[in-house]
């Protein structure tokens, strides 16, 4: 019996010891994946995959700028409230169309109250006419003319939870945009899905 007894001993110090290496080997494949030059490389392939399907986008709906923006929380106030922002983090433009995205970093969202409460509320913000939100949304007239917007089209980019965490814009600055047909409603959404599926992608560990 003392034999069987040495035996199951050393057996169950040989188990725990493989499962030990076992878990540094993981632990050690893991942080060889998550070194930041791998981060680097795999959101530099998400990224560029991103552009080229907005640069696609872009043209299917003849427009002269896309933009994503990511919702984030710089700061907080002193009296310990987040201070909510929004950032263009992507941007493609036509030829000819100037970029904004560097002067569109960390916008306050308090600072266009109207427009989120309608990207919230309705998870779209389509406007033929830039002039039609002059009066009623004057912030966001005035953010979206700086950038000699006449029409626009944003949707909301939310996470596997159904969370918002951004939003796409679709812009025109040559002529507006009157309306938007089944396809280009069905092209939109893909992009939409394929944005929300690799930003995901992003942040997984």
């Amino acid at each position: 019996m003392e034999w069987i007894t040495a035996f199951l001993i050393a057996l169950t110090a040989l188990i725990s010891a493989f499962t030990g290496v076992l878990l540094a080997f993981t632990k050690l494949k893991k942080q060889m994946e998550e070194t930041l030059p791998a981060k680097i490389r795999r959101q530099t392939n998400i990224d560029s995959e991103i552009i080229r399907r907005m640069e696609q986008l872009k043209e299917l709906l003849n427009a002269d700028r896309v933009q994503i923006y990511d919702f984030h929380n710089g700061e907080h106030y002193a009296n310990g409230r987040s201070a909510l922002k929004t950032t263009c983090t992507y941007e493609v433009i036509r030829q000819g169309v100037t970029s904004y995205q560097r002067n569109l970093q960390a916008i306050p969202i308090s600072c266009i109250p109207k427009f989120m409460k309608t990207l919230m509320d309705k998870n779209t913000v389509e406007v033929r006419d830039l002039e039609e939100i002059k009066d009623i949304m004057p912030a966001t007239y005035s953010l979206k003319k700086a950038q000699d917007i006449k029409s626009f089209y944003d949707v909301i980019l939310t996470n596997k939870e159904g969370e918002p965490v951004g939003f796409l814009g679709i812009q025109y600055v040559n002529e507006c945009h009157k309306t938007y047909n089944t396809n280009d409603k069905e092209n939109l959404l893909r992009l939409k899905f394929f944005i929300e599926e690799n930003l995901e992608k992003l942040i997984k560990k």
